[in-house]
């Protein structure tokens, strides 16, 4: 491991404009009351949901980056399109609301059309919502467009989420700075001659991570489980960290192997609950009172505890679950979780 290359890293990345959203660093929180239950040493969760702004996540740590971006090309407005169960536009939401820009979000069908969590949250902060009764891609990405011009032609300078490269870059960015946060912890804790063992719902966070481990000669294994069934995540993480890559200049590409994918727990399809995400829910709600999303990290743990039930793990590994937050989707799935 370099320190050299950490520090060069961090450097690199402080080159971007950035806008502090999160209360970093986030805990690196021991939960001896799993490891007892489950008959394990070292079992760690990096609380990325304590992160800070409305509610946490992996999300605030992209948003820093992103609003740093929107920022510095002197946009005024921030149009973006998800559905109701989003994390991504609650957090781009409450960014803007801090930094002073207006948000625009559309939002098409989704998995969950309860109007709660995540949807009441942006509703609270007074955004700008429009709701579209199809979920069609080609659709809700025209109707943006024709949001964005119609702000034009009244002298704001919007930006589309879509139209800009850098925020998917942005999010990369945000994990990068994270894995380098989590290597000062894992010091802290004197668990650098143990093997690490990361698992992370699969993403653009994951890819920063990746970067981060290659680059810096860490040693980790990285492992990432999908919400998603498999389109195009592996490839497409390939490909994103070669552009991050060439944005630093550091020549580090991710091949295969470096990031464990499994698309065995994301179940039906996104965002529906599946069983061993809601085992997954009860067990750290019970053991730590850490509480899970039913839709990212309640099946990215599904996936991590199986690895445990089928004991691929040696008593000297350690094991880091990135909490990417997604709370409030709880509340939004009440029906599916009540016992």
């Amino acid at each position: 491991m370099s320190d050299t290359k950490l520090k060069k890293l961090n450097m690199l990345i402080d080159q971007f404009p950035r806008y502090q959203l999160g209360d970093f660093p986030t805990p690196l929180y021991r939960c001896k009351n799993i490891e007892k239950s489950l008959g394990i040493k070292h079992f760690y969760i990096k609380r990325d949901d304590l992160s800070g702004l409305a509610f946490g996540g992996n999300k605030v740590r992209h948003l820093e980056f992103r609003i740093g971006d929107v920022i510095n090309k002197d946009c005024d407005i921030f149009i973006n399109s998800n559905v109701k169960v989003s994390n991504n536009s609650r957090i781009n939401a409450a960014a803007c609301v801090k930094a002073g820009i207006k948000y625009v979000v559309v939002m098409g069908k989704g998995p969950n059309e309860e109007k709660q969590g995540n949807y009441l949250l942006q509703k609270l902060m007074n955004v700008e919502i429009h709701e579209l009764d199809t979920d069609d891609n080609e659709t809700i990405e025209d109707y943006c467009q024709e949001l964005s011009e119609k702000y034009k032609k009244n002298g704001h300078k919007p930006y589309l989420r879509s139209e800009h490269e850098f925020a998917q870059h942005s999010a990369v960015l945000g994990y990068i700075s994270g894995a380098i946060e989590l290597n000062q912890q894992i010091n802290e804790i004197k668990k650098t001659n143990n093997k690490i063992k990361i698992y992370q719902v699969a993403g653009n966070s994951v890819v920063g991570m990746a970067i981060t481990n290659i680059y810096c000669d860490l040693n980790w294994e990285i492992n990432a489980i999908s919400p998603y069934l498999d389109n195009g995540l592996q490839k497409k993480g390939i490909e994103t960290a070669e552009e991050v890559s060439n944005l630093l200049n550091i020549n580090t590409s991710l091949s295969k192997t470096d990031i464990n994918y499994s698309f065995d727990f994301v179940g039906e399809d996104y965002g529906i609950l599946t069983q061993g995400a809601k085992d997954a829910i009860k067990l750290l709600a019970r053991k730590e009172s850490i509480f899970l999303d039913p839709i990212y990290t309640a099946k990215c743990m599904d996936g991590l505890l199986n690895d445990i039930y089928e004991n691929k793990f040696s008593n000297d590994d350690v094991i880091i679950f990135i909490h990417s937050g997604g709370t409030p989707n709880i509340f939004t799935y009440v029906n599916d979780l009540i016992l």
